[in-house]
């Protein structure tokens, strides 16, 4: 009786590892960069707040707070000290700029201390009165 051996050949087994290979390097960044887009989206979520109480302060006053420097968003009428805490940002992370008629909110993520603040260091997000968005790290 004869018997036949079936199987992959190494150079088959060495082609597929190295397409395999191939497609992760490829792919790895790709994933990095959706990973800090999707944690920027958490500083966009918090800048929408203040932006929020901005504008219902402006319709109550006819005009923004005046802040001529940055100043933390929890002296922000509205916004108080928990109410921008995440996962990736929190309160200390958001600073506003405004006068009478322009702002700026800002959510840098090397000021951090939420929980996973390691991943949201090097990403700045800026939103101006216009809804201009400004992302940086992502």
């Amino acid at each position: 009786m004869k018997t036949s051996k079936q199987g992959f050949t190494l150079v088959e087994l060495m082609v597929v590892a190295i397409i395999v290979a191939i497609l992760a390097a490829v792919a790895i960044p790709l994933m990095t960069a959706n990973k800090n887009r999707a944690i920027a989206t958490e500083a966009e979520a918090g800048c929408g707040t203040i932006r929020t109480a901005l504008r219902i302060y402006y319709a109550e006053h006819n005009r923004y707070p005046d802040y001529g420097t940055s100043v933390s968003a929890t002296n922000l009428p509205g916004i108080g000290a928990t109410d921008l805490d995440g996962t990736y940002f929190d309160t200390p992370c958001y600073t506003f700029r405004s006068d009478a008629t322009t702002f700026d909110i800002t959510a840098n993520g090397n000021n951090s201390d939420a929980p996973k603040e390691t991943q949201a260091a090097g990403i700045t997000i800026v939103l101006d009165e216009e809804g201009n968005w400004t992302r940086t790290g992502v």
